[in-house]
């Protein structure tokens, strides 16, 4: 009789996860309330240095200068892709 090397785990619902050891699928440890209180408060002090005050972004005005390299980058690319292409 053949037998399979690691025992199927029966709750999981993929045969992929019915094929794994039972140590693979156990949950994870949970940490102390020490660690998440310590967690929350760099996270928090995280956003505070990241964004200390919100202000409007200006994006700079486009130009007639911008409008022509983008004309000429569309065209060079336009003729590169139907020269490979022909």
């Amino acid at each position: 009789m053949a037998r399979d090397l690691v025992l199927t785990f029966e709750n999981a619902g993929h045969p992929f996860r019915r094929s794994l050891p039972p140590r693979v699928l156990r949950p994870l440890p949970q940490p102390e309330p020490e660690v998440l209180a310590a967690i929350l408060r760099s996270e928090t002090a995280a956003v505070e240095v990241a964004a200390p005050e919100r202000r409007a972004v200006r994006w700079p005005r486009l130009t007639l200068q911008d409008g022509k390299d983008f004309l000429l980058a569309y065209c060079a690319c336009f003729m590169a892709v139907s020269a490979f292409i022909s």
